[in-house]
């Protein structure tokens, strides 16, 4: 008998590892497309969710004349610009709170009560004049500091 030599062969590592990195990319390639899927999905979703400006309704809300002021402030004072129109947008809602039917600026009055001290803060007399004539007095205490100004209103008596 003849002595056979029984090799095994060995399954060729290369045709493994082949197959694996083929399985490996196209599951990744299957979860891409399945996650640019749901990201369309979800776009597509919350788009069509979002009303088109077009067709937004803004509710109506009645608010006198009196309270939107289109006036510039009075004439006076120590603040600037800026400054004298966010006080004169406090001030007109303060005064018609009060009984004001509609403040007039080229009527109303600023006068400086303190002058700035060496913190910055100073003192003016607002006088809103309505077109009823009745006139309503504020105070306004206006602080500086690093970041603008800080500004105090409180109603004085004098109608």
């Amino acid at each position: 008998m003849e002595n056979q030599n029984l090799v095994e062969e060995k399954p060729n590592n290369k045709n493994r590892t082949l197959i694996i990195v083929v399985v490996v990319a196209v599951i990744l390639c299957c979860c891409c497309v399945v996650a640019a899927g749901a990201g369309y999905y979800f776009f597509k979703t919350n788009r069509s969710a979002v009303t088109p400006s077009s067709q937004l309704e803004v509710p109506s809300v009645d608010v006198p004349n009196s309270v939107v002021s289109a006036e510039e402030p009075p004439v006076g004072g120590l603040g600037n610009d800026i400054l004298k129109n966010d006080t004169w947008n406090a001030i007109v809602p303060a005064a018609i709170g009060l009984g004001c039917d509609q403040p007039i600026s080229s009527d109303s009055t600023i006068e400086v009560l303190q002058q700035p001290d060496s913190n910055g803060v100073w003192v003016e007399k607002w006088t809103v004049a309505c077109t009823s004539g009745d006139i309503y007095p504020f105070e306004v205490e206006y602080i500086l500091d690093a970041t603008g100004a800080t500004y105090n209103i409180r109603s004085l008596p004098g109608n």
